[in-house]
Order: structure tokens, then sequence, then C-alpha cells
């Protein structure tokens, strides 16, 4: 009986060995162009963000190699232009009553850059669209302990500018660029995986560097250390009511029923989860539970584990928008036998009121 049982186990091992070969070789039916599969596991040239940059299918329908690079670029804005408009999401955590208030479910919007590019600050900044406005900068009244970015001339690294209290700040845009090339010779010999590389590589590289200077507003804050106080969920109630506090003392029009945003490090989603929880069990039984209403938790690798930040979003928290990312008509360039493509775009943000965000510590 242990000797059929062996045999058969050997025999079943033959066979999904033999089809795992076939689903990676090919079967001679199948041709050349058929010859390899990728299975769901193992990541696809050219997808990003759950999706093709280029489908590579029509490409030899051009005939000149200048038409084609044409046809590659505007494909790529087409790209960028549906991650522009996609609009931030994430999964909605529910239970019997989120919490003593009676808000939405809260929202977990995590940075998954499998599917989708880290956006979760977008949460957290009310958006100036200042992309048909002829002014290069837009204006922030009441400016409190704010904090911005600036550069000396257009496309050079951000730096950090701390605000004073002000009446007023313009906020200008910050132009970044940069440039790829595609090579002559990487059309002619169908190397359009190269292309596939070089693309993810820089749309990549666009939005993480965004997500990293708009975290970066919310890190750089200082004075707004909430201090730990027994535990999460104490401390959590204690920074919601501060702000409540800090902003009406100085005059904003705020009461209990505000939607605070939390932010931390994927690190310590499981912490604040699991004092979210607390307004989930025995809804409006459990003394031990958040009383404020949060209406999204955001995580992402862009923010320190040493802490999290409970904000109130929106209100002197700005994002201005003056152009997406995109690319510029292309430049010969015979030295490399290809083409420059410069991709370009504007943007810029402010916190100018930091009484809206606390820095919790976590112990």
């Amino acid at each position: 009986m242990n000797r059929g049982l062996q045999t058969f186990g050997i025999w079943g091992l033959m066979v999904l060995a033999s089809i795992l070969a076939l689903a990676v070789l090919g079967t001679p039916s199948q041709g050349a162009g058929m010859a390899s599969v990728a299975f769901a596991w193992m990541p696809l040239a050219g997808v990003i963000y759950g999706r093709k940059i280029f489908d590579w299918s029509k490409i030899n329908d051009i005939e000149h190699i200048d038409d084609k690079k044409e046809m590659i670029v505007d494909a790529a804005n087409t790209f960028m232009q549906k991650i522009n408009q996609q609009k931030v999401a994430g999964a909605k955590i529910s239970g019997a009553d989120p919490n003593l208030q009676g808000a939405i479910p809260v929202v977990l919007v995590m940075s998954d850059t499998v599917k989708n590019p880290d956006r979760g600050y977008e949460l957290l900044f009310d958006e100036v669209d200042m992309r048909e406005s002829t002014s290069d900068t837009f204006e922030v009244l009441d400016v409190s302990g704010g904090v911005t970015f600036y550069q000396q001339n257009p496309g050079e690294e951000a730096k950090m500018s701390k605000i004073p209290s002000s009446d007023k700040t313009n906020v200008g845009f910050l132009r970044f660029t940069g440039g790829l090339n595609i090579l002559d010779d990487w059309l002619r010999f169908n190397k359009y995986y190269l292309i596939d590389e070089l693309f993810e590589d820089t749309i990549r590289r666009w939005w993480g560097k965004k997500a990293t200077l708009f975290y970066g507003l919310l890190s750089n804050l200082t004075g707004i250390d909430e201090p730990f106080d027994t535990d999460d969920v104490l401390t959590i109630n204690n920074a919601c009511a501060s702000i409540l506090t800090d902003l009406e003392k100085i005059g904003f029009d705020v009461d209990e029923n505000e939607q605070f945003v939390i932010t931390c490090n994927p690190r310590l989603r499981g912490r604040i989860f699991k004092a979210i929880a607390s307004s989930f069990v025995n809804p409006n039984q459990n003394n031990n539970q958040i009383i404020y209403n949060i209406s999204a938790v955001v995580s992402s690798t862009k923010v320190a584990n040493t802490s999290y930040y409970v904000s109130l979003p929106g209100r002197k928290n700005k994002r201005g928008e003056w152009e997406d990312f995109n690319a510029r008509p292309a430049q010969r360039d015979e030295r490399i036998l290809g083409a420059a493509h410069v991709w370009t775009g504007a943007y810029n943000g402010i916190i100018a009121q930091k009484k809206q965000h606390r820095r919790c510590a976590l112990s």
C-alpha cells in the first residue's frame, strides 16, 4: 500500500512538472511568438500600477521611426493622464458604529505602489487648481508656523522653507524636469522591453518624488508633539482635542464632528487599527475608545515609524497643481542616434497652520 502511494505521488509530481514546463517553454504549435507565458505572480514588463503603458501590437503599422517615437510619447502621456484623473481610494473598515460620533466607515489608504502611486497625502491637502492660471503663485492667508518648498532655479532640488507668522504668503510652483532617450536601434530591433523599463522607472520616480515632498511637509513641522498618554486610544483622543481647542482659540470655526486623518508608517498600521478597533467592539459601551471621527488612515513608507500624525485635513493645507506630468515634443539628437524626450510638471504645497496637526508619541 505504501509503495503504491509513493508511486502515485511520484507520477503526480512528474505530471505537475510537465505542466509547468509546457507553460514556460510552450508547445511546438505555439511558435516563437508564444514561447513564453507569464504567471500571475510574475512581474510583467511594461505594466505599472496594474496597467500596461504601451500596446506594441500596432507599432509595426507605423513606417517611420520618428513617427513611432511620437506615438510612444503620446501613449505615455495618455497613461499619465489616466493616473492623474484617478481618485485616491482605499479599503473601508466598517463596523456596527465606527465610533461614538456615528461617522462614515474609516478608509485605509495604503501606499500600494503595485496598483497605484502613493497619493494618500492628497487626503490632507485641498487642491488649488492652477493649470489654467497665468499666475506662478497662489496666496494663502493667515499663516502661522507653516512649511512649504522653494527652488532657487526651475528644475533644481526643492528646499524646505519654514514660514514665520504672516497675514499672507505667496506659494510659488516647483518645476521638475527629467529626460530620457529613445534610441533608433531599440525600435529597429524590436527592443520594446527597454522602452517599457525606461518609462516605468520615469513614472515611478515622478510619483515617488512628489509623495516624498508632500509627506515631507508634515514631517518637518515643529512644535506639534503630542505626548503618549496611557495608550494610543487616549493619545489620539488628546490629539484631536488639542487640534480643536488650539484652532478655536485662533478663530477657526470647528466643532467636535470634524473628520480627522491619521498618517503613519506601515509598521504602525496594526497598532493604529487596534486603537480604532475599540470603536467596533461593543460600540457606545466600551469606555476606552476613540470618541472623534477618524475618516481615514493613510499608510506610507515615506513617513517615519517613530511616531504617527493626527491631522485636520484641508483648511490651511494646500496643494497647488500647475502642470501635470507630461512629455514635451522630442528633440532629435544625432550624437546618440535617437531622440531626447524632456518630461516635466509643476506643483507645490503648503501647510500654513501647524495647529491642524499633532505628532503622536509611541511611548
